[in-house]
C-alpha cells in the first residue's frame, strides 16, 4: 500500500490530535490531569465509620495499624479538606500506601505523599487517582515523628 502525501498529512495531524502516545507509558497524572479535591462525604464516612486503618511504608522496615476510634478520627482530619491538590507533580513519590478499612473491608486505598514539597494524599481506585488533597501541619508532624521514631530504633547508639 502507498500513502500519497495527502494521506500522509491526515496521519500526522490525526495523531497530534488524539496526543499519540506509546502504549504503556501514560503517568497516573500527567500533567494537565486534574484531580479533584476529596468530597466531604467521603471524609465524614472515613470519620465516623472507619473501624482501622493499614499503612504499608515503601521505604521505612515497618508498617502501621491504628484500629482505635480517637486515632482514627484524628487521622482522617489529616487530609486538608480545603486544599485539594489539582494535579500529582511528577517530581513526588508516593511514601506509603494506607488503607481506610470499614470492618474487614477496604473502603479507600490512598497513596501518601511525604518529602520536601511533596506533602499530600492522593485517593486512588485501580492505581489511578481520584481524589487529591494536600495534608494539614498536623499530618506533616505524624509523618515525622514516624521517620523520627524509626531513625531513632535503627541508628546505632554512639
Amino acid at each position: 500500500m502507498r500513502l500519497t502525501t495527502s494521506a500522509i498529512l491526515i496521519l500526522v495531524i490525526m495523531s497530534a490530535m488524539t496526543g499519540c502516545k506509546p502504549s504503556g507509558q501514560k503517568t497516573a497524572n500527567q500533567a494537565g490531569d486534574k484531580i479533584p479535591g476529596v468530597p466531604r462525604e467521603v471524609l465524614e464516612k472515613l470519620f465516623n465509620e472507619c473501624t482501622s486503618i493499614d499503612y504499608i511504608f515503601h521505604t521505612l522496615p515497618f508498617s502501621l495499624s491504628q484500629d482505635e476510634v480517637p486515632s482514627i478520627q484524628q487521622n482522617v482530619m489529616y487530609i486538608d479538606y480545603n486544599k485539594p491538590l489539582g494535579s500529582i507533580p511528577t517530581q513526588c513519590k508516593a511514601f506509603a500506601r494506607k488503607f481506610y478499612k470499614i470492618g474487614a473491608e477496604i473502603v479507600y486505598d490512598v497513596d501518601v505523599y511525604f518529602s520536601e514539597g511533596c506533602q499530600f494524599y492522593v485517593f486512588v481506585k485501580d492505581n489511578k487517582p481520584v481524589y487529591a488533597n494536600y495534608m494539614t501541619s498536623d499530618g506533616v508532624a505524624f509523618y515525622n515523628k514516624i521517620i523520627n521514631m524509626v531513625n531513632a530504633q535503627t541508628t546505632p547508639n554512639q
